[in-house]
């Protein structure tokens, strides 16, 4: 998504989470940092058998990335082509499924392969924005503050809306599922909601002011946006649309 879509978001960039009332706000501490191509608008992120799958936006620079999470060099780039605007990323029975923003089309990717021709893609209306899944279902975010739940056909089972502090959190975009919750960027915020994924309440506020203050994003686009699990060792891969880093930190429990 482009600043141009919101214009008044910009004095949000900086913006702390709240306070004051039931959602509890913890920072990620930094195991290390890997490097990032700072070209990457990047719109999806997920780790799996120790690698790392990108998702890049932007018409024309589109595409499914697989990274060395060692050092941040792209491995293999499937570019989307056309009119396509690459989003969110989730991989479920064996494929790995990329939005994109307003074609209406879920891109179906043979896994590990990055293939995609034999694959017709889902349909839906609305933007797509973020995309995960649980063990059985995807849950995708379309910009507003409802979370929507999807079977492995891709049709819509179940839509919850999400709340901070008794209040709709808007702009729901990139996701990640672990531990039984959905974590989700917020469009030109600089924390990431831990939800419950039955309830929609956020229960914590993750922080990440401080990577944001080391990455310095020199323009408005370049926000926090890109949420990755590694279950193994319990890290988290974060990083941003076109940031030079990608942080590996440890959330406190």
């Amino acid at each position: 998504m482009l600043a141009a879509a919101w214009p008044a978001a910009a004095q949000w960039l900086h913006a702390a989470p709240g306070g004051g009332g039931g959602a509890q706000t913890v920072a990620p501490e930094i195991v290390r940092v890997v490097k990032h191509d700072p070209t990457a608008f990047t719109q999806g992120l997920l780790f799996r058998d120790s690698l790392l799958y990108e998702s890049t936006g932007l018409v024309g620079f589109s595409g499914l990335r697989r990274v060395n999470p060692k050092n941040g060099a792209v491995i293999a780039n499937s570019a989307l082509g056309g009119d396509y605007f690459g989003e969110g990323i989730a991989l479920l029975g064996g494929e790995i499924v990329q939005l994109t923003w307003k074609n209406g089309a879920a891109l179906r990717y043979e896994f590990p392969a990055l293939r995609r021709g034999k694959l017709p893609p889902f349909r839906y209306t609305g933007e797509g924005w973020g995309l995960t899944n649980d063990a059985s279902r995807f849950i995708m975010s379309n910009g507003s503050d409802t979370l929507y739940f999807r079977d492995k056909k891709f049709e819509v089972t179940r839509a919850v809306p999400v709340t901070l502090n008794g209040k709709p959190l808007a702009h729901l975009n990139e996701l990640e599922y672990a531990k039984g919750f959905v974590y989700a960027n917020v469009w030109y915020k600089d924390f990431i909601a831990e939800i419950s994924a039955e309830s929609g309440i956020v229960k914590r506020v993750i922080d990440c002011a401080e990577l944001v203050r080391i990455e310095r994003p020199p323009v408005i686009d370049n926000v926090l946006n890109g949420i990755a699990y590694d279950e193994r060792k319990d890290e988290w891969y974060l990083t941003g649309k076109r940031w030079e880093n990608i942080f590996v930190v440890k959330i406190p429990k």
